[in-house]
């Protein structure tokens, strides 16, 4: 199963895996700009007592880490906001996310939602560890009107699934995104990398000769930004 957008997968039993299985979801407009995975290896070191240090004794590595930012953004923007501002849109999103990955207690479990995040073709099985907020946008009434969303995962192994090799270790990090009517590329760099300039970056990766007149349903890759291509 291939998805453009990302989705989370929320379930209330740690087998999970499944969509037909999942108790609520969220579905991201604005794919991320950046996936970054943590690996940590635990070690002990030695309580040599007199000494000026010893050889780490090997414990175990830990499941990996992974991190994601989101952008929700109520400026009319995105794909069914088009032309309006919705500061509400916003708030309801964030509610929604916080419902759908387990920033509270679920009843039925007595914890948090067990997830998985869909996205191209990577299908992890995780838990949300952190989650932080930023709003860099208010209307002139104060309320927000677009919210990042850094989010840290913990990739979990599911029962009857050990010993299988993360899911995390080779992901197909390719983004896509489908033009909509009043999209432009300045607009989509902006939400995505934070700077609008980088439209050119965009037209350059799509072979774009004609940047200004794209017409909808037109597919976009969304590559990353790196160093140097700055």
């Amino acid at each position: 199963m291939s998805e453009a957008n990302l989705k989370i997968f929320a379930y209330d039993s740690p087998k999970g895996g499944k969509e037909a299985n999942k108790i609520d979801e969220f579905t991201v407009v604005f794919n991320p700009a950046t996936f970054t995975i943590n690996t940590k290896v635990d070690y002990k070191q030695p309580d040599a007592k007199g000494q000026p240090g010893g050889d780490p004794v090997f414990e175990k590595i830990p499941p990996l880490e992974f991190t994601i930012d989101i952008v929700i953004d109520g400026t009319g923007v995105g794909p069914g906001h088009a032309g309006h501002n919705d500061s509400d849109y916003v708030r309801n999103q964030v509610k929604r996310f916080r419902e759908v990955t387990g920033c509270s207690i679920n009843g039925e479990i007595h914890r948090p939602n067990y997830l998985s995040v869909l996205w191209g073709t990577i299908h992890i099985e995780c838990v949300l560890v952190s989650l932080s907020v930023t709003y860099s946008l208010f209307d002139k009434e104060g309320a927000p009107l677009r919210a990042r969303l850094t989010c840290g995962f913990l990739e979990r192994i599911a029962p009857g699934k050990e010993g299988r090799q993360s899911r995390l270790e080779s992901p197909d990090l390719t983004q896509f995104y489908s033009i909509k009517d009043g999209d432009s590329l300045d607009r989509i760099s902006n939400i995505y990398y934070d700077d609008p300039t980088l439209y050119v970056h965009l037209a350059r990766a799509n072979k774009l000769k004609n940047f200004r007149k794209i017409r909808p349903g037109t597919r976009l890759i969304l590559p990353p930004i790196k160093d140097n291509d700055l």
